[in-house]
């Protein structure tokens, strides 16, 4: 028989791995619901990421820093392109590549233009077909950076000056989160194409893919480098090559059956965009009917 004090310490130490087990129970449970997520649901802030105004806030600090200037050099015509697109992004504008000129088959100048320069063309309206009737972004503002491919002396190898730089705007710049949603900053890489249209096939919806991608990247709710709008206009644009690819495969087949056996018939009609509009088609056995 075991003595009154062995069986008390035995009683302490069973209480005291039940509470052990309740413990690591409640956490575990605690973590499952900290790691479940509702697709559908749009997620509270993050408050371990930094917000709008602390970004904005330190953008203004290093703005001086990566100001550009005339004289500054580039070793490439893409270094000086993405820097003028990272102080754009931080301005409140977005960029696009403009004019040049080539002398002996190189570029040797380069303009970089605000996505507002230019003025709005004349548009053809064509009242058979439906209009968007979107308004143009295009004001006509002058601001742009111009290099030039210079080469400073014969020890070092050519290099892209900038040679002009207007830093004014006629219209109003947007915020620095803002200018994430430019059409020229929204872009859709192939490995985020290809994992899109994987999780289309697997019949989650646009708002859904956009969460899933969003925790796979570990990116805040709205900071992905595509909107909704984009994962739709992918969708339609797949959809519009699938439908002009079986539109061939369907002219081939009938090509080929037509040289195995010349009773096959078969006829078309393209549009004005020479896409398929008609077919029509009858096998062999269906024209011997026929003539019976």
């Amino acid at each position: 028989m075991f003595s009154p004090s062995f069986r008390s310490k035995a009683q302490s130490l069973e209480n005291w791995i039940m509470d052990d087990h309740e413990c690591l129970d409640c956490e575990l449970n605690q973590m499952k619901r900290r790691n479940t997520f509702d697709l559908n649901e749009i997620p509270q802030e993050d408050e371990n990421i930094e917000s709008d105004e602390s970004v904005e806030e330190m953008n203004s600090l290093v703005e001086n820093d990566f100001h550009p200037f005339p004289g500054q050099c580039f070793l490439s015509e893409e270094e000086a392109f993405i820097f003028y697109k990272n102080y754009a992004d931080r301005n409140g504008f977005a960029i696009r590549k403009g004019r040049f000129i080539k002398k002996n088959g190189e570029v040797k100048r380069r303009d970089f233009f605000c996505h507002r320069e230019g003025k709005t063309p004349l548009k053809i309206v064509d009242p058979s077909k439906e209009q968007r009737n979107r308004l143009s972004l295009k004001c006509g503002c002058q601001a742009h950076m111009r290099i030039k491919l210079r080469k400073s002396s014969d020890i070092f190898p050519q290099e892209w000056h900038v040679t002009t730089f207007v830093v004014d705007h006629n219209h109003e710049l947007l915020s620095p989160s803002e200018t994430r949603f430019l059409p020229s900053n929204r872009t859709i890489t192939e490995k985020d194409e290809k994992r899109i249209l994987m999780l289309k096939e697997g019949g989650l919806s646009v708002r859904q893919i956009i969460r899933v991608i969003e925790l796979e990247k570990h990116v805040k709710h709205g900071y992905l480098s595509f909107l909704e709008k984009d994962v739709r206009n992918l969708f339609t644009k797949v959809r519009k090559n699938q439908d002009a690819n079986d539109a061939m495969d369907l002219l081939q087949y009938c090509k080929i059956a037509k040289e195995e056996d010349c009773k096959f018939q078969y006829v078309f009609i393209l549009d004005e965009e020479r896409k398929l509009e008609h077919i029509f088609w009858s096998a062999a056995h269906c024209i011997d009917w026929y003539q019976k």
